[in-house]
């Protein structure tokens, strides 16, 4: 019997797992699907529990399968008919989708097709002569099987890099903005520093000025940017080339993609249509360019695309309008130089962005919300390092994730697929570069059932 063993069972885990269970064919099958908290479908972005917490995607856009895109539409309406493709849902509503969705495909499988979620988490894994791969739990137990796809998901950032030294060991200090008990740790007259600007920092700040409208909560980032509303897209331009994916430099993209937006207004459109359009042609792009390019990219323009290209729900972007305007949120643009406890809270001397000068900004909490870790290198998982360190695994030279063939194999040290190893989540965006959102992450999960049946 073939098997196939799926590390992670957040949604690129669930989403590899149906989509094996409908490529299945006529060969026996087992599946497993092993995760770390026993929990299916949650993982980072959909493991909350509050209804205020909703996708910054709309409803039509978060289908699991490619095939058919009304999928969670249809989900949804039946638990709330007020519920249409243009509706942003709640993050806990979608989680119960994706689990809805899995035991849907182990019900519509053939019968010589097996799914076993288990409970557990991978320390290491090593190839088998012959073909294959031996997974080795924590607890000592031991999992062969033909292939293994990595879908472990977003992991914890590390603590930001200080000008003068390592971020120093605090108990003011929060890791895990998504951790459970994250209230319950922090006083509501504590003023709270949150490092970052997206839309964790914004949903972590509204999470506090929801309980306390007088809490003091101030969000810094190298560039002070927050995320653009939402605006929904014309629909015209939908599947029209915007731009020749040879454009040989980042300069000359920007130039033409400029040039295409003022084009666009003469008719009525802007720029949500044109980066709509863009979407498509993303991976072609990135992957045309040198690596000199890239590295340009991500140094001046990644800034204002990720502000850009994740928007803000119309719902959540009047209540952080109104946080702004009654000044409980500071927004600022800096970087911390250093870090200091003092009496009964902690100081950050900041350079702000534009100044010779520094200021001191002070906090009872600090809070990482700069999202998920970027580099395999930087990343506290054994599993992660011990591949590396084997040669099984090569992280990518930008420090983006890790290097994958079109079909998400995974690259060894000299360049080469490690046989029956595959890789599904956020680091496919050093070769992929738009590799986070579920339209790509659906489609690279159908890309791995295919490769792996």
């Amino acid at each position: 019997m073939r098997t196939v063993l799926i590390v992670g069972a957040g949604f690129s885990g669930v989403a590899c797992a149906i989509q094996m269970l409908r490529q299945a064919g006529r060969l026996p099958l087992r599946v497993l699907l092993l995760n770390r908290s026993g929990r299916l479908a949650r993982g980072m972005a959909y493991g909350t529990q509050s209804p205020q917490h909703l996708l910054n995607v709309v409803a039509a856009n978060m289908s699991v399968l490619p095939e058919d895109p009304e999928h969670f539409v249809h989900y949804a309406a039946m638990r709330d008919s007020r519920v249409a493709g243009s509706s942003f849902v709640a993050r806990s509503v979608y989680g119960d989708y994706l689990e809805w969705a899995l035991w849907q495909a182990q019900d519509q499988a053939p019968r010589h097709v097996a799914l076993d979620c288990i409970s557990g988490s991978v320390c290491s894994l090593q190839t088998r002569t012959g073909g294959g791969l031996t997974a080795t739990l924590q607890d000592g137990r031991c999992i062969e099987a033909g292939h293994v796809v990595l879908a472990f998901g977003h992991l914890p950032a590390p603590p930001p890099e200080l000008a003068h030294g390592a971020w120093p060991d605090s108990t003011r200090y929060v890791a895990d903005p998504w951790r459970g008990d994250l209230l319950s740790t922090i006083g509501v007259q504590e003023p709270v520093l949150l490092l970052g600007t997206g839309l964790t920092a914004v949903d972590i700040a509204l999470q506090l000025l929801r309980r306390n409208p007088m809490q003091r909560v101030h969000a810094l980032s190298r560039h002070g940017l927050l995320p653009q509303p939402y605006k929904p897209p014309s629909g015209h331009l939908a599947g029209r080339t915007l731009l020749r994916e040879e454009t040989p430099t980042v300069r000359a993209a920007m130039h033409a993609f400029m040039q295409q937006v003022e084009r666009l207004e003469v008719d009525g459109l802007d720029w949500h249509d044109a980066l709509a359009a863009l979407r498509h042609q993303a991976a072609g792009i990135w992957q045309a360019w040198p690596a000199a390019e890239r590295r340009r990219f991500l140094r001046h323009v990644r800034p204002y695309w990720d502000v850009h290209r994740h928007q803000l729900p119309p719902a959540v972007q009047q209540e952080l309008s109104a946080a702004l305007g009654r000044g409980a949120l500071r927004v600022s643009a800096g970087r911390v130089l250093d870090v200091r406890e003092e009496a009964e809270l902690a100081v950050l001397k900041v350079q702000p962005r534009g100044s010779e000068t520094c200021i001191d900004l002070r906090a009872g909490r600090i809070i990482n919300c700069t999202g998920s870790c970027a580099s395999p290198r930087r990343a506290a998982v054994p599993l992660v390092q011990q591949l590396l360190a084997d040669g099984l695994m090569r992280a990518d030279a930008l420090g983006l994730g890790v290097e994958t063939g079109p079909d998400c194999a995974v690259l060894g040290a000299h360049g080469r697929p490690t046989p029956g190893l595959y890789y599904i989540g956020p680091w496919l965006k050093a070769g992929f570069w738009e590799a986070t959102a579920v339209p790509e992450l659906r489609q690279f999960a159908a890309t791995i059932a295919r490769a792996c049946m």
